[in-house]
């Protein structure tokens, strides 16, 4: 007999039928000035217009500079941490796992509420307990039903990680560790899908040496890459030959070409691969993520 799946499925968010599926790690590797922020500031944009993009933390000590450029998602302050800062990491994932539990909390409350409020009498009330403390608001001297800040619903949660190159992030195990497990994160006790994280990086180079490049247990974790124009051809070499476990590697080569020959003189063009693309896609490659490039 063939085997079934019994775990959760691996992209349990939904999103619009041309996006990519979330719970997704996206590279995106270019030259400054190349556009690598504004295509991902455009994409988390579009994914929160769509429903399926709610909380956005950001590690990058650049947020004031791209201001203009991020503004539109919402992004709270404390929710914007610097790369240098060696807990990072943990206060991320820390406020995660407070939104499964705040959502835990407020699942409890509503069952306690329809209970509570089938045995409310509000007119033959003669002392107030504990259990009716609870539900009562001094404000508006009415018993209100518990409140969740998306009513109920999962908190789909993004890491946006601009300018984090020669950072000490960039290589650190917690950060490794994260991009490894970000589907993993926020995990409910009773075998419900994750929260998660989907996260988008953006950096200028593929790999180096120390905290120049992104590391290969990163690498090899990647669903999507954005890949600009790049004079170096050993990288594009590296990135094909890493990426062609999945795709052809001279399918990748032949679209990479197709791209950056289109307006040699347009550097802000990039091929986008998809290594997870949804069954519906016709392809695993776009022109600036918009664009289908379907092979013969």
């Amino acid at each position: 007999k063939p085997f079934k799946e019994l775990g959760n499925p691996a992209f349990a968010i939904d999103t619009p039928r041309d996006h990519i599926s979330l719970g997704s790690l996206v590279l995106c590797v270019a030259k400054k000035q190349s556009g690598k922020t504004f295509f991902l500031s455009n994409l988390l944009y579009q994914l929160k217009q769509a429903g399926c993009m709610d909380r956005i933390f950001c590690l990058s000590d650049t947020f004031d500079s791209n201001k203009k450029m991020l503004e539109n998602l919402d992004i709270r302050p404390e929710d914007i941490l610097s790369p240098n800062d060696p807990d990072a990491i943990d206060k991320i994932v820390a406020e995660i796992d407070k939104e499964r539990d705040d959502l835990l909390e407020y699942r409890e409350k509503v069952k306690r509420w329809k209970s509570f409020n089938k045995k409310l009498d509000i007119n033959n009330l003669e002392y107030i307990t504990a259990e009716l403390l609870e539900f009562y608001d001094p404000m508006t001297r009415q018993f209100e039903p518990p409140k969740h800040w998306l009513n109920g619903r999962k908190p789909v949660v993004g890491l946006l990680c601009d300018d984090i190159q020669s950072t000490p992030l960039i290589g650190s195990k917690k950060f490794k560790n994260l991009c490894i497990k970000c589907r993993h994160i926020g995990s409910f006790e009773n075998g419900d899908p994750p929260l998660g994280v989907s996260i988008f990086i953006a950096v200028q180079n593929y790999t180096a040496q120390g905290n120049e490049g992104i590391p290969k247990a990163i690498r090899s974790n990647m669903n999507c890459c954005a890949i600009w124009k790049s004079g170096n051809m050993k990288e594009i070499d590296l990135l094909t030959t890493e990426l062609s476990g999945v795709l052809p590697k001279e399918e990748i080569l032949e679209a990479y070409n197709y791209v950056m020959n289109k307006d040699p003189n347009n550097r802000h063009n990039f091929l986008f691969v998809d290594l997870t693309p949804k069954k519906h896609h016709p392809s695993p490659y776009r022109m600036n993520y918009t664009d289908w490039i379907i092979h013969s």
